[in-house]
């Protein structure tokens, strides 16, 4: 299983960004493998449809989670019926994984 969560920093020690298409990274975790990767967000700084191409992006990783405390309307819609979304917690990347596997996040929709 493949899950994706926008970061504010690098790693897993990272906290989970409030904004899923303006974060300055993400995490993409490989719960087989139970490796992680670091990706910087290359469309941070384009004025406009942020939403979309990191939702594209979050397809193109073959996503099946997604953990975010948020996520805008047009991003949803391209997600919605192909990776599940849970709403993240404060805590660092690496105890909401961990709260996931243990079925303790809350489905965003």
């Amino acid at each position: 299983m493949i899950i994706v969560l926008p970061t504010k920093t690098s790693g897993e020690k990272s906290f989970i960004s409030e904004n899923f298409g303006r974060a300055n990274y993400f995490y993409v975790y490989d719960t087989e493998k139970k490796l992680g990767e670091v990706y910087v967000n290359e469309n941070l700084d384009n004025p406009h449809g942020v939403g979309i191409k990191t939702a594209e992006f979050v397809l193109k990783h073959k996503a099946d989670v997604l953990i975010t405390p948020r996520i805008g309307g047009k991003s949803q819609e391209i997600l919605i019926d192909k990776v599940k979304m849970y709403q993240a917690t404060d805590k660092i990347v690496k105890e909401n994984i961990e709260s996931f596997l243990n079925g303790e996040l809350k489905e965003l929709f």
